[in-house]
């Protein structure tokens, strides 16, 4: 089902969106290659028909750049985690939180439709210049900018989510893929380029604390729909 989900998805429109607003991307950052992709909570592939279709999407990806795929959720079954190591993908071995470091190479953080605690966290670890080592397509912040806070548990992270929304370039994904347009919904292609990273204040980065996502949420917000 993951295969035929692969090809119904190379076989749409959806396909040249996303290779486009990766493109446009990668050209803002002056780098032609994405050597990483992290997937953090893309959910049970095997059972939710959106999960199936962001996985498609992911492994485009991966063939489109050669990219290494790490990728980890809590709530996989151990058939799904047999299905992604067939598929080349590579399983971290230990619940991170959203809280992974990128080294001196772009990495691509792949959380589509990701609770705003986890997107926090990434961006957490990532505060400073580092993000201009750092592709994100999960939830768009345009959005997010514009929530109202309902669940205190998430105020931190919605907070540093628009915190860092005025020096981002967003690239929306627009949801026309027919097959299942629930899988992308209001996602976009989030990049930090040198020249907004060099107008923010220096003073703006610091005081940051502890992540503002902790661990006795962590698992409750991750087990989605």
């Amino acid at each position: 089902e993951v295969l035929q989900a692969v090809i119904a998805l190379r076989n749409s429109p959806y396909r040249e969106i996303l290779y486009n607003g990766l493109e446009e991307s990668l050209n803002l950052l002056d780098v032609k290659a994405i050597p990483e992709i992290v997937c953090y909570g893309l959910g049970n592939f095997s059972e939710s028909r959106s999960a199936k279709y962001q996985l498609a999407a992911l492994l485009t990806i991966k063939s489109k750049y050669k990219s290494r795929v790490h990728i980890y959720d809590p709530v996989f079954f151990a058939k799904e985690i047999e299905v992604l190591k067939t598929l080349g993908l590579s399983m971290i071995e230990i619940n991170e939180e959203g809280k992974r470091k990128v080294g001196n190479e772009l990495t691509l953080f792949y959380m589509p439709h990701c609770f705003q605690g986890i997107i926090a966290n990434c961006i957490h670890a990532n505060w400073g210049r580092d993000l201009k080592n750092c592709i994100l397509i999960t939830n768009s912040f345009n959005e997010i900018n514009d929530d109202i806070v309902v669940d205190e548990s998430l105020r931190d992270s919605i907070e540093l989510i628009k915190k860092i929304h005025p020096f981002t370039t967003e690239f929306p994904l627009d949801d026309n893929f027919e097959t299942a347009k629930e899988a992308f919904n209001s996602t976009s292609i989030h990049i930090f380029t040198k020249d907004q990273l060099d107008g923010v204040p220096p003073h703006f980065w610091e005081g940051m604390g502890n992540p503002p996502f902790h661990q006795e949420n962590f698992e409750r917000e991750l087990n989605r729909d």
